[in-house]
Order: C-alpha cells, then sequence, then structure tokens
C-alpha cells in the first residue's frame, strides 16, 4: 500500500514537473513580445515586464488569442485604423465612449496601463503575421490578472480575470462583437 501511494506522488510530481516545463518554454523572451507587440499596435506602446502575457481563446473561434499589458510613450490616438480602442469598465457605468473615457487620469505612478489583445488566426493563432481583430482596452485597474472561464449559452470561454488586490474581482469575456467587464461575478 505504501509503495502505491510513493508511485502515485512521483507520478504527480514528474507530471507537474513536466507540465511546468512545457508551460515555461511557451513564453517567448521579452524582446521577442515587444517586436511583436511593436508590429501589430505600433512603437509608442512598451510591455510591462512585470505582467507576463496570457493565452486562451477569448472569442471561442479557436485559435490561440493573446493579452498583453503596456503602457504608451506618448498620448493615445483613438482614431486608429490598426486596433479598436474600447473601455469596458466605464462602459459597465455609463460612459463607453473613448473620445471621452480617454482624457481620465491614470491612478498608476507610471502612466496609464493598456491591455492589448490580440485574436489570432488560423494555426499560429496570436502569432500570426495579420491577426483577426487587435484591441486596445483602456481605463483598467487591475494588479493582476489570469485566464478564467466564463459559459455563454452551453459553451465555455476563456475570460481574463482583472483583479485589484484588496478592492474588487472581475472579468472580461467576448460577447461576440466586443469585451464587456463584469464586476465582482464568481466564476467557474
Amino acid at each position: 500500500m505504501k509503495r502505491t501511494a510513493v508511485f502515485a506522488v512521483l507520478l504527480l510530481v514528474t507530471f507537474f514537473s513536466v507540465f511546468s516545463v512545457g508551460q515555461a518554454s511557451d513564453v517567448a523572451p521579452a524582446s521577442e513580445l515587444q517586436t511583436v507587440v511593436t508590429a501589430q499596435f505600433g512603437s509608442q506602446f512598451v510591455l510591462l515586464q512585470s505582467f507576463p502575457p496570457l493565452t486562451g481563446d477569448f472569442n471561442g473561434d479557436g485559435a490561440e488569442d493573446a493579452v498583453f499589458v503596456a503602457t504608451s510613450r506618448e498620448a493615445l490616438q483613438i482614431d486608429s485604423d490598426r486596433f479598436r480602442i474600447i473601455d469596458p469598465s466605464s462602459e459597465y457605468f455609463g460612459i463607453g465612449d473613448p473620445k471621452i473615457t480617454s482624457q481620465f487620469a491614470s491612478p498608476y505612478p507610471g502612466g496609464s496601463r493598456y491591455l492589448l489583445i490580440i485574436h489570432g488566426s488560423g494555426k499560429d493563432g496570436w502569432r500570426a503575421k495579420e491577426p483577426k481583430e487587435r484591441f486596445v482596452l483602456i481605463n483598467m485597474m487591475f494588479d493582476r490578472l489570469t485566464i478564467g472561464h466564463v459559459a455563454k449559452k452551453k459553451k465555455v470561454f476563456d475570460d481574463i480575470s482583472v483583479e485589484e488586490t484588496g478592492f474588487l474581482s472581475s472579468f472580461l469575456y467576448w460577447n461576440g462583437r466586443r469585451y464587456k467587464w463584469q464586476p465582482g461575478a464568481t466564476q467557474m
């Protein structure tokens, strides 16, 4: 009986070691990620190293999507042909027009934080030269991001869990047209 328990523990440790090594190798070096962000969103965005990129299938199309956290070297240009700017948390409270909300002051000492989301296409996912869609989410308050899951119409999608430690847990989900922000909801 003891040998079986020891064997089971060793098997679990081996499995998790292999799984973590596989996960670590999937993360590209910071310079490579900055190159992707620059190519997809422009040179004004600078990745924040304290937030690793997250990947999942946020729009439910089967292609891998990615979310990055960045700041900007210059004022955000609202009329961009490269990406859509949206403000899901302000929209939740009734003011979702980025032309207005992009002028809100940042509570962060280093300036505004932006969530840059790439909806991937095909087998290359978010790494594709021409992804399906790109979004810049503004006015998101967070100090921690994780991947969660939300059920919509009997299908489970990946979502972006947003946490302000000690204040509010919320999540972002794709509704088929845009990202929606839901505060304080319980996730699966």
